[in-house]
């Protein structure tokens, strides 16, 4: 795709793009479901497309309650690979745009390849606008999701969580976001700056956490929230929770999190949450939702402030810190210490100077260990020497 930076986006060809999946995780062999897409030039939407897909796997409950789309539903529809064709005259020759988009690429990078093509080689190099992105700029963090952006923006949504659905809602939106700095007459260069820059169809960083928006924000800010979950009997349940973490457990994605009702804390199956409603002082009693398994959200909890410390130099600088302190506990299970420091916060209590370099480079070591692998992570003794004599509880660093 080749067009000038400057000409407007009345002359840009968009494709807006929402998918429906089985679950929260590509990553965990999750498909997609539904595919809508809305193809639009000189600013109006010139075709659409959805369909319903055969994932070849169980949907989950979670999704099936949310969605509406049950497994009869999908049991015998095309594949992705036989509706692959039909995308391709409405993808190739566009900007890609999705709310949380991230997240769908996700899913679309997994189902090329599973169709014997990248979509880097199908699409080109295409450039991406997210609307997750735009709001938080213009908006700030919190209450950006789809359903919620549209009511403030003063769009009503047909239905919520259907894919066609969802992408009429981002096209409304993605209007009425551009309208006071220009419309459909903006330059498309604005409309990168309007995003924070510029995106392609890969992820800049191949560990980005692809967690839904509000949870992330939600373990950043440790706000509670109100969760609606199918418990063992399928029943919908309700309860107010503090999340702390995500962990991967045996295969599958676990939130744990602080239960009030139990006050204590608790491990629940991300597939088995059917939304989350943020808690806002003073607000209702039955706020609006604002997280489902169908709208993560990619970006990471941090967002540095200037450049990021290199690895290796953290790890140095660890290892200087560590000489400090007192020898390291003999543990034959390192990962068994290390489960234990992040779901505890438990961390003994530090000198003034190393805790003085702790401040100084919080936001740097808790992005770089979040980027480790477990394997990683085991690997470098220092940086988990450090952590094990934090200053304060790192499960907070690491939100």
């Amino acid at each position: 795709m080749s067009f000038s930076l400057l000409q407007p986006l009345r002359d840009v060809a968009f494709a807006f793009v929402d998918v429906e999946t089985t679950g929260a995780s590509a990553d965990f062999g999750h498909r997609v479901i539904e595919i809508g897409i809305s193809r639009v030039e000189g600013g109006r939407v010139v075709a659409e497309y959805e369909h319903l897909l055969d994932p070849q796997r169980r949907i989950s409950a979670g999704v099936t309650v949310l969605t509406g789309i049950s497994q009869a539903m999908v049991t015998g529809q095309p594949t992705f690979a036989d509706e692959l064709p039909r995308m391709l005259e409405l993808l190739r020759g566009a900007v890609v745009v999705g709310h949380n988009v991230r997240f769908d690429l996700g899913f679309l990078r997994k189902e090329f390849r599973r169709s014997g093509q990248e979509i880097v080689a199908a699409l080109g190099e295409a450039h991406v606008l997210d609307t997750v992105r735009i709001a938080r700029r213009r908006f700030g963090r919190g209450g950006n999701g789809l359903q919620a952006l549209s009511r403030r923006l003063g769009y009503v949504p047909e239905v919520a969580h259907r894919a066609l659905a969802d992408v009429r809602s981002t096209v409304a939106v993605f209007e009425r976001m551009m309208e006071p700095i220009g419309g459909w007459n903006l330059p498309f260069c604005d409309a990168l700056l309007a995003q924070g820059g510029k995106m392609g169809l890969l992820p800049a960083n191949p560990r980005e956490s692809l967690l839904p928006l509000e949870l992330e924000e939600a373990l950043e800010m440790r706000k509670p929230v109100m969760m609606e979950y199918l418990d063992a009997r399928d029943e919908r349940t309700q309860r107010i929770i503090e999340p702390r973490t995500i962990r991967r457990m045996k295969g599958e994605l676990i939130l744990i999190a602080h239960c009030q009702l139990r006050q204590a804390q608790r491990t629940f199956k991300l597939e088995r949450i059917v939304q989350m409603t943020r808690i806002e002082a003073g607000a209702p009693a039955s706020p609006s939702p604002v997280w489902t398994l169908a709208a993560p959200e990619p970006e990471p909890v941090f967002e540095f402030a200037r450049a990021p410390v290199a690895l290796p130099e953290i790890v140095v600088s660890c290892e200087a810190l560590v000489q400090q302190m007192a020898p390291p506990l003999a543990s034959a299970d390192v990962q068994s210490q290390i489960d234990d420091l992040l779901l505890s916060g438990a961390s003994p209590s530090m000198g003034e100077a190393e805790s003085a370099f702790l401040d100084q480079h919080l936001s740097e070591i808790a992005q770089l260990v979040g980027m480790l692998s477990d394997e990683e992570f085991c690997r470098h003794e220092a940086v988990r020497l450090l952590l094990s004599h934090g200053s304060r509880p790192w499960e907070d660093a690491l939100r």
